[in-house]
């Protein structure tokens, strides 16, 4: 008998749910979660609080590239700052602004690196700090969603980046769903290149156009997601092959 209570002991301290006891979080992954929270709200108050928010405005990020684009670190800045806002969490929008005063090519090659790399560290640091907490407190109903997304997740994923789904929703809630690193890497850079290069190209046209031509540009920005959406959607939404 006090053998069993002893191995009962380990599983719970381990994290493996027992038939006596409800499931107990070591504190380790606690701790990771409070500081992957704590990064977060740090960021948003960086934004709301300090002069970094007016720095990630459109109009300084644009004015600031523009500024910077003869320089040969000017991409640099761009790509770090997409870096930084993948991991704390913050919406990288005004940044392609900023990706467009390079041209459409160039724009497009920036912002996607940037986004691309923001979004892996992003995955990284949650996956780190908040994946331990999420599969002690979900268990079996998140090894069935696990499943689920192994065997139809990956086109959807693609499908996120040409939805207006927050960077961080896509980026955090991958990592904390146990979607493997290679799967989310591979899905965004499939769903980056051609969404950027959509955002890059339509955003740098809007920048020079006005009136009526400024209206059919913003028509075409829009139809050209919703044909990548109707492209990709044919592609999970089938019933999977018994």
């Amino acid at each position: 008998m006090a053998i069993d209570m002893m191995e009962a002991d380990k599983e719970a301290v381990a994290g493996t749910p027992t038939q006596t006891g409800p499931r107990r979080v070591p504190f380790a992954a606690t701790l990771r979660l409070a500081l992957f929270v704590a990064l977060i709200l740090a960021g948003i108050a960086l934004v709301r609080f300090t002069p970094l928010g007016d720095v990630l405005s459109e109009d300084y990020i644009r004015s600031l590239i523009h500024e910077l684009r003869g320089i040969w670190w000017a991409p640099l800045v761009l790509i770090g700052l997409y870096i930084t806002l993948g991991i704390l969490g913050l919406p990288p929008g005004p940044l392609m602004l900023g990706g467009a005063a390079f041209g459409a090519f160039y724009g497009t090659v920036y912002n996607t690196l940037g986004l691309f790399s923001g979004a892996a560290l992003g995955f990284m640091v949650a996956k780190l700090l908040g994946r331990d907490f999420v599969l002690h407190v979900a268990g079996k109903k998140l090894q069935r969603f696990e499943d689920l997304s192994e065997r139809r997740g990956f086109w959807p994923l693609v499908q996120t980046r040409f939805l207006p789904i927050p960077f961080m929703v896509v980026n955090f809630g991958a990592a904390l769903a146990g979607v493997r690193p290679t799967r989310f890497l591979t899905a965004s850079a499939l769903g980056l290149l051609p969404s950027t290069l959509i955002h890059t190209y339509f955003i740098a046209k809007l920048l020079e156009t006005q009136g009526t031509e400024r209206l059919i540009t913003l028509v075409l920005y829009g139809s050209a997601f919703v044909v990548f959406n109707l492209l990709i959607t044919p592609l999970w939404a089938r019933k999977p092959s018994r």
